[in-house]
């Protein structure tokens, strides 16, 4: 079984680029970027010109990188990143998965890409300054609900919505207060930066990522048996 991931350093190909690397199998990464992205050929595997794109061996290609991130954890049960459906985690984890994309990411795409909302510089700036503010909100609730059922979202089992948030906490490092600067927020990332596959994706890019020393403590993970979560 060979995928092939359309990619770009640094994008929303992060998340899905660490699960390939989980899944432990051959891949093949092609790089997207400037008018391939808007050539015939890719704009017929995704329409919207963007990565990441997903091509699985019998040519079905999928795009929207949550979307990639669940249909491969769930079709590799192996890895342990999605709960089964009559797990007890698998409400909640659903839950931070659209939560992430839906409402994180859209006042993310709002802070990078205010162009795409006007063409008025004084109106790009507002908008970038509230989608900072709307994060700011955003990651408070995340860092205290961490803080309370952590140390990831699902509590002590690392799943695919874990490597959704470190991916996004990665896009606010030039933000006056990044994600990383949350502590609980800080050990997500630096628990998901310790896996094998994260770290050999952000290898992969060439890329790095920012974490602060941490001033909670790590918490050990134990290996859990199949069917009660993975550790690498």
């Amino acid at each position: 079984m060979t995928y092939k991931l359309y990619w770009y350093p640094g994008s929303a190909a992060m998340a899905p680029h660490a699960i390939l690397h989980d899944i432990g199998k051959d891949f093949e990464l092609i790089e997207a970027k400037g008018a391939f992205l808007k050539s015939a050929d890719y704009l017929r595997k995704n329409p919207n010109g963007t990565v990441p794109v997903l091509v699985c061996e019998n040519g079905e290609t999928l795009y929207e990188s949550a979307a990639i991130c669940q249909f491969l954890a769930e079709r590799h049960p192996e890895t342990g990143l999605c709960p089964a459906i009559d797990d007890p985690c698998r409400g909640k984890y659903l839950q931070w998965m659209m939560h992430l994309t839906n409402t994180v990411q859209e006042a993310m795409t709002i802070w990078w890409h205010p162009d795409q909302y006007t063409n008025i510089p004084e109106v790009q700036a507002k908008l970038k300054y509230e989608a900072e503010a709307r994060l700011a909100k955003l990651w408070q609730v995340l860092d205290g609900h961490l803080q309370e059922n952590g140390p990831l979202l699902c509590g002590d089992r690392f799943f695919a919505c874990d490597y959704y948030l470190a991916m996004l906490i990665r896009w606010t490092r030039d933000m006056r207060e990044p994600g990383e600067s949350f502590p609980y927020l800080n050990r997500l990332v630096s628990m998901a930066m310790a896996r094998p596959a994260y770290k050999k994706m952000l290898q992969d890019q060439n890329i790095t990522q920012n974490v602060l020393p941490d001033t909670i403590g790590t918490p050990s993970m134990d290996c859990q048996s199949e069917g009660e979560g993975f550790c690498d």
